[in-house]
């Protein structure tokens, strides 16, 4: 059996060598609907390495980091018929069926183990006017941070965006998990302003994201009801620096139950644990770039499997956790670019009394990035 994913790759990497070369000289042809096929990808190579102190008042612990490479690949395909105003798109990534993750370790599990390529997306966006809808597996459409979603999240269900000037608004429906034989959706409704003046961008943004009864939760009192503020400053100093300050803070309103009731039980209380914030700034200097962000995520202020798996994730899944993300890059070309990034992180509650948790984390990741 010929199987998709081991000969679509190299086929499809094949075009690029051929650089210069229209489709009509590989006898590469559209459909007589579709006036433009567009490739784009990038691949990024990690070394990552895990230094985590278990307790830090036990003489006995002892230290052992966890280094690792990792490898990142993407590619995308969009196919567009502007008189019909819809475009097609699909994209191929590395990685396993984790929503928060296109990584491939590099040998995991034996010599120079190869790795997969499944499908990162795949969607139908129609443009009415100002009315854009979306349907299938699709990019996270709403305005975030890095701290609630992950980048990688594929939200797949149906999206609908208006562009009112300043004013936009975006409403979604999506199919979180096949809970037994019903569907768990989540849905969501966000708002917000983009407001320009001289040399400063304002994004403005608050959003409702409610998760029915299928999606799997602590107890029966329990509901994921998150509500989601977040604002954002563009500032341009001149035409190579702009500075990005942005907050964001987020709420579950439906986290109840008694104490120990909560997703990670304990001593606990969920609706003492629903809040979660990150507050931040971006630099961009000419080819240089700065990330610095402070963050902390209740137990049981979101869906754990959905938030940034880098921040947290050697901490109780990512939740009940507090730190700062530092990061510094530097384009030496205009596709290449080289960046590292520090988490450093900690528990944000002990879980259970008389038994402190004093688990310091610290990630380290040295970034290659190409973008084509």
């Amino acid at each position: 059996m010929i199987k998709f994913n081991k000969l679509l790759l190299p086929v499809l990497l094949l075009i690029f060598l051929f650089q210069g070369v229209t489709f009509a000289d590989i006898n590469l042809k559209l459909g007589k609907n579709i006036n433009e096929l567009k490739f784009k990808g990038d691949l990024r190579v990690r070394f990552e390495r895990h230094d985590q102190d278990k307790n830090a008042n036990d003489p006995d612990d002892v230290n052992n980091p966890k280094d690792r490479f990792r490898t990142r690949f993407r590619l995308g395909m969009f196919w567009k018929n502007p008189e019909e105003k819809w475009e097609i798109g699909a994209g191929l990534c590395t990685g396993g069926t984790s929503s928060t993750s296109t990584n491939a370790t590099w040998s995991e599990n034996e010599s120079f183990q190869t790795g997969d390529i499944r499908l990162d997306y795949a969607y139908a966006k129609h443009k009415v006017n100002k009315l854009t809808l979306i349907v299938g597996q699709q990019k996270n459409p709403f305005k975030t941070s890095w701290i609630l979603w992950d980048s990688d999240v594929r939200p797949a269900g149906f999206t609908a965006k208006a562009d009112l000037g300043m004013l936009f608004g975006t409403f979604g429906g999506y199919d979180v998990i096949q809970n037994g034989n019903d569907i768990g959706m989540m849905y969501a409704l966000q708002g917000g302003a983009l407001i320009k003046h001289n040399n400063i961008d304002f994004t403005g943004a608050l959003t409702a994201y409610v998760f029915n009864s299928h999606v799997p939760k602590p107890n029966k009192a329990y509901e994921y009801q998150i509500l989601d503020i977040y604002g954002k400053f563009d500032i341009k100093l001149d035409k190579k620096i702009k500075l990005s300050p942005y907050l964001q803070a987020f709420i579950n309103i439906g986290a109840d139950g008694k104490k120990g009731e909560g997703y990670l039980g304990g001593d606990l209380e969920p609706d003492s644990e629903n809040l979660g914030l990150v507050l931040g700034v971006e630099a961009k200097m000419d080819k240089a770039s700065f990330k610095l962000s402070y963050a902390q995520v209740g137990s049981d202020s979101c869906i754990p499997d959905l938030k940034n798996a880098d921040f947290g994730s050697k901490v109780t899944d990512g939740v009940n956790v507090q730190g700062v993300m530092i990061a510094a890059g530097y384009k030496i070309t205009k596709h290449f670019a080289v960046e590292t990034t520090a988490y450093l992180y900690e528990p944000l509650e002990d879980v259970h009394k008389g038994d402190e948790d004093k688990r310091n984390i610290q990630m380290y990741h040295a970034d290659l990035k190409y973008k084509f």
